[in-house]
C-alpha cells in the first residue's frame, strides 16, 4: 500500500543509493532543494504534504530508476539493482548468462570463432532479448551503472550501434529517458544516404556539441567500435563513454584501443565473472573449468596451441 510516508521513504533512499542528500536529489532533478526536506512533508495545520507527480518523474529521470524500482525501495529489502554494487552487479549478470546459455563452454570440442580462431567460451548476447526478466535485470543495471559512472545529466543521446547494439540502445535509453539515436556500419546505399539514423541536434540549447553515448552487446578488442564512434564524431556528437553487456576482459588491444579513441568503457561483466561463477556453482567439469581458465590467461598462446594441434 502506497501511504505518505513510505512513499517519502522511497524517496530517501532512492537519493541515498545515489549519495545525494534529499535536498541533493531535488537540486539535481531541476526541482527547489527544499522540496524533500522533511519539515515540508507536513503542513503546519498538520496536514500531510506528498511529492507531486512531476517531481517523481524528475527524480526518476535523474537517475535512471524504473516505477517498479521506486515501489521496491519501499520494501524492507530495498530497490533490487540500486542495492547492488558493482561486482554484486557482475555476478548476478554472469549468473544470468549462464542460466539462459548465452555463454558456453567447451574445451574437447573448441568452438570456432567468425575469425577463424578457436576458442573454448562463446557468448550470444543477441539470445538474451528473449528472456523478460533477464533482460529486465541486465537493462536496469546498465541504467544504474551508467547514472552512477557517467551521470543521467552528461547523457544527450543514447546511440546503437548496428545491429545487435540498437535494442539494447532501446532499452537504455527508455529507462534513461532519453533520445535514441543508430548508428550503421556504412551509410546506406539510397535516400539519405544516412549512417545515423534518428535525430540529432547539431548543438545543444547551451551551444555545446551533444552527448552521445554509444551502446553494443558486447566487446572483444574494441576495435570495430571505431566505426561508429568516427561516424557520431564526424557528425558533430561528443563521444566520451561506451557502454557493453559484455566485455571479455582479456585482450591488452582493448584498453589500448579505448585510450587510443578517449573512450571510457562501462559493462555489466567479463569471462573474469562468469568462471567464478561458474566455479562455484559447480556449473562444468574440472577439465573444462581448467582449460577455461587457461585461455583467459593467454587466449593467443591457448589459440596457438589448439591450432598446431588440430
Amino acid at each position: 500500500m502506497l501511504t505518505h510516508e513510505n512513499i517519502w521513504l522511497a524517496i530517501d533512499r532512492l537519493a541515498a543509493s545515489f549519495g545525494y542528500s534529499p535536498s541533493g536529489l531535488a537540486r539535481h532533478a531541476g526541482l527547489d532543494p527544499t522540496s524533500f526536506n522533511k519539515s515540508k512533508r507536513i503542513s503546519p495545520d498538520g496536514k500531510p504534504r506528498w511529492p507531486s507527480t512531476e517531481s517523481l518523474s524528475k527524480v526518476l529521470a535523474l537517475t535512471g530508476a524504473t516505477m517498479s524500482e521506486f515501489i521496491s525501495l519501499i520494501e524492507e529489502d530495498g530497490p533490487g539493482t540500486m542495492n547492488m554494487n558493482k561486482e554484486e552487479i557482475a555476478r548476478k549478470t554472469a549468473q544470468t548468462l549462464l542460466d539462459t546459455q548465452s555463454v558456453l563452454f567447451n574445451a574437447r570440442e573448441p568452438f570456432t570463432l567468425k575469425s577463424g580462431k578457436k576458442s573454448p567460451v562463446y557468448i550470444d548476447c543477441r539470445r538474451l532479448i528473449s528472456y523478460v526478466e533477464a533482460r529486465r535485470f541486465l537493462m536496469d543495471a546498465a541504467a544504474h551503472i551508467l547514472t552512477q559512472e557517467v551521470g543521467a545529466e552528461a547523457i544527450d543521446y543514447v546511440a546503437g550501434g548496428e545491429t545487435a547494439g540498437i535494442p539494447y540502445g532501446a532499452f537504455i535509453a527508455d529507462r534513461l529517458d532519453k533520445p535514441m539515436l543508430y548508428v550503421r556500419k556504412e551509410p546506406k546505399g539510397y535516400g539519405r544516404m544516412a549512417q545515423i539514423e534518428g535525430d540529432m541536434a547539431e548543438s545543444m540549447e547551451d551551444g555545446r556539441k551533444p552527448r552521445v553515448i554509444l551502446v553494443e552487446d558486447l566487446q572483444t578488442d574494441g576495435g570495430s567500435k571505431k566505426i561508429f564512434i568516427d561516424a557520431l564524431r564526424a557528425a558533430g556528437a561528443q563521444v566520451e563513454h561506451a557502454f557493453v553487456v559484455f566485455h571479455y576482459g582479456i585482450f591488452e588491444a582493448s584498453r589500448q584501443n579505448m585510450e587510443a579513441m578517449g573512450i571510457t568503457l562501462h559493462a555489466l561483466a567479463t569471462w573474469w565473472d562468469v568462471l567464478e561463477e561458474a566455479k562455484a556453482r559447480d556449473y562444468f567439469d574440472e577439465h573444462t573449468l581448467a582449460s577455461v581458465e587457461a585461455f583467459l590467461n593467454d587466449p593467443v598462446g591457448w589459440q596457438a596451441q589448439a591450432g598446431s594441434a588440430s
